[in-house]
């Protein structure tokens, strides 16, 4: 994973010196709303830590990965941002693509990335909800105010990208990645799936049913043999009945009926139901989800990835509890798994269940369109996903 951008009272929103910057910011210029994104290490998710003026919490459950978003895209290209009227500048269709707009009811804005020893590890954001000539001013006298330094940090304020090229480029990409590789990832997973449902179906309609019928069989024999014979004819069934409970098991974790008849949310606690048996680890479910329903390929996707992650922390973190949260909000279904146990090195992770797993789990977050963040350590482990509720890219594919 690295050295760590920022201690963990900054990244956690205790640092007084980072409240009182955006506070003044946001007094000194006008602004409607000031925001320090920040990041955790080198290609780590950012997030909007630290803001003045928020109409909600909305913006402090987006995570931005590089090249995502306002604040991903300044991270990645090094390069201010600056623009005063977004309704002519975006399409209203690609706003998805940029939370921060929608979640604050944006109009305009400047982006300027923080520097340390030329690496970009924080972005301040500052905007209008309105639209006004004078703004663009206001963003130019913040940039002489700051003098290239805020905090401890460098600003970066020349070079301005070109936000059209952005804009065109995401939609080039959208064409070409999204339409092969996605499509192709769509198609293999789509595969995966449908014989998982045939594998559970035939353990559940056809292995199950001929273990249940030779059940019967040696129970009607119980009546026809001495004490000696009962007892055998006993064990016998209980040997089945395990074998029962463990088909039963296995083909809930192929394909769980839940997840077609009552939805991701009821499908994944049945699963983690499983897991608690199985590994002895509780696991704690905070926050819910508004809806029970949601498009039937994110509805897949999410389920796999999460019950990747939970079975990876039960098998392998060493922790007693796993914490399970999940919230949907404007648009976006957030769902993450917590343990605080032994970790794992990210950069290299270990034969036992980590690598493979997490391949998987990243290539499903990609049908769906969306962001999969990863951090380990000695405090534990913490996937978190954010999806689109939204699932436009080839869903019948990813069925």
């Amino acid at each position: 994973m690295g050295a760590s951008n920022f201690s963990e009272e900054t990244l956690s929103g205790g640092d007084s010196a980072y409240v009182a910057a955006v506070e003044e910011i946001k007094a000194a210029f006008g602004f409607d709303f000031v925001s320090i994104g920040l990041t955790a290490f080198i290609g780590a998710p950012l997030k909007w830590v630290y803001s003045a003026g928020a109409t909600s919490e909305r913006h402090r459950r987006i995570v931005l990965m590089p090249g995502h978003g306002i604040g991903g895209i300044a991270v990645k290209s090094g390069k201010p941002m600056m623009f005063s009227n977004i309704d002519e500048e975006i399409d209203p269709r690609e706003y998805s693509s940029y939370p921060i707009v929608f979640a604050e009811d944006l109009h305009g804005f400047c982006a300027l990335p923080l520097t340390r020893g030329k690496r970009v590890v924080a972005v301040l954001l500052v905007a209008f909800r309105t639209v006004d000539e004078a703004h663009e001013e206001a963003y130019r006298h913040l940039i002489e105010h700051l003098g290239g330094r805020l905090l401890d940090m460098d600003v970066v304020s020349s070079d301005f990208m070109n936000f059209e090229s952005v804009v065109t480029g995401r939609r080039a990409d959208a064409k070409t990645v999204s339409i092969s590789v996605r499509s192709e990832l769509s198609r293999v997973i789509a595969a995966q799936e449908d014989e998982r449902r045939r594998i559970s179906r035939e353990l559940h309609d056809g292995i199950a049913q001929e273990l249940l019928s030779v059940s019967l069989c040696i129970r009607r024999l119980s009546a026809h043999v001495d004490e000696k014979g009962s007892a055998l004819v006993a064990e016998a069934n209980g040997t089945i009945d395990r074998i029962l409970d463990e088909l039963h098991n296995i083909s809930v974790e192929l394909r769980p009926s839940a997840l077609d008849h009552l939805g991701f949310e009821a499908a994944l606690r049945s699963q983690a139901a499983v897991f608690e048996r199985t590994y002895g680890t509780e696991i704690v479910f905070e926050g819910g989800l508004s809806r029970t329903r949601f498009d039937q390929a994110l509805e897949i996707q999410a389920y796999r990835i999460c019950q990747e992650a939970i079975l990876n922390a039960c098998k392998y973190s060493g922790a007693d509890k796993v914490y399970v949260s999940l919230e949907d909000a404007d648009g976006w279904l957030h769902a993450s798994i917590v343990d605080h146990g032994c970790g794992f090195d990210t950069e290299e992770p270990s034969v036992k269940g980590s690598g493979c797993g997490l391949a998987g789990m990243r290539e499903r977050a990609s049908v769906i369109g969306a962001m999969l963040s990863l951090r380990s350590g000695a405090e534990g482990t913490t996937i978190t996903l954010v999806a689109p509720m939204s699932v436009a890219e080839d869903k019948e594919a990813a069925l």
